[in-house]
């Protein structure tokens, strides 16, 4: 008989001009307990974020990762019991696809005790999602930087932050899938948006590491895909302009991944920025709900 606990983080991705390259893991988490079972077939039990959008088996992606992978590793999918917990909103982008995928590949590492190269890592999960900045974070953890070659092969590094920094996630109460998000993207980016989005994502990258968080105010713009993506959902547009405010406390914001969640580091106090979000979204019709989180070192985990 087996039983283990495969914990997945949630991941902000992007950065501003990180564009499918950047990530970062955070303390918010999908948590699944698989326990071996009398009952012939899978058994999966939901609670937390979307709950009624994944108790189907059939839709569930956490079942989509067992049986290709099952399959993929010429191995039989046991009759198993899963108890799913899930603290991380759906469609908000957050990385609850890659959490799934990430913890649904845990499973059969779990239940096998046989670890999967990260060759095979990535192409079990690159089948699913295809980008990898999502994946990386949510599978190691911490400050990630990703890139995929001509041929598929992922190159990523994990990097040391310079020092603590506070995060604040504001979660408007609208969904916006990730494919939804890409439409609205431009085909072509001209030669001036481009440097300024090279310039960019390097010094975000600098400033994490090195520590010097002021920096983050203007190297968390970019050009690319928020003035695109601001247009989807109402009063995302003034939100993503209070970046370059001098707000009390604010460091920088930038859209979480494909959005409309908005990653926002601080060096005070959350008060304040959390309200100015929260009014704009509200004059739209939107609630919204924050979390005060920190970075998440370990990525995925397997008790």
């Amino acid at each position: 008989m087996f039983n283990h606990i495969i914990k997945v983080p949630a991941s902000s991705t992007n950065l501003g001009a990180g564009f499918d390259s950047l990530g970062l893991a955070l303390s918010l988490y999908l948590e699944i307990q698989v326990e071996e079972s009398a009952t012939k077939g899978i058994e999966i039990n939901v609670t937390g974020e979307g709950s009624n959008d994944l108790k189907d088996v059939r839709k569930n992606l956490i079942w989509k990762v067992l049986q290709k992978v099952f399959i993929g590793e010429k191995k039989t999918v046991p009759n198993i019991k899963l108890s799913v917990f899930n603290q991380i909103p759906l469609a908000r982008g957050l990385g609850s696809s890659a959490a799934a995928i990430v913890g649904g590949l845990g499973i059969f590492e779990a239940i096998t005790g046989l670890e999967l190269t990260q060759e095979k890592f990535f192409r079990y999960a690159l089948a699913l999602e295809d980008h990898p900045d999502n994946l990386c974070a949510a599978r190691f953890g911490g400050f990630t930087v990703s890139c995929t070659s001509d041929v598929g092969r992922v190159s990523f590094i994990q990097l040391k932050i310079g020092k603590p920094i506070k995060i604040l996630l504001v979660v408007p109460d609208i969904q916006l899938l990730t494919s939804q998000s890409r439409e609205v993207l431009p085909n072509n980016l001209g030669i001036d948006d481009t440097i300024f989005n090279i310039q960019h994502v390097a010094l975000t990258v600098a400033a994490m590491t090195s520590g010097q968080f002021q920096f983050l105010r203007e190297s968390l713009s970019d050009k690319l895909h928020q003035p695109y993506r601001s247009s989807l959902v109402p009063g995302l547009k003034e939100v993503l302009k209070l970046h370059l405010e001098n707000i009390p406390g604010l460091l920088g914001m930038s859209l979480s991944g494909a959005g409309p969640s908005i990653l926002c580091f601080l060096d005070g106090e959350s008060r304040e920025i959390f309200h100015r979000i929260q009014g704009i979204f509200n004059q739209h019709g939107i609630n919204c709900k924050s979390f005060e989180l920190q970075i998440d070192h370990f990525g995925r985990t397997i008790k």
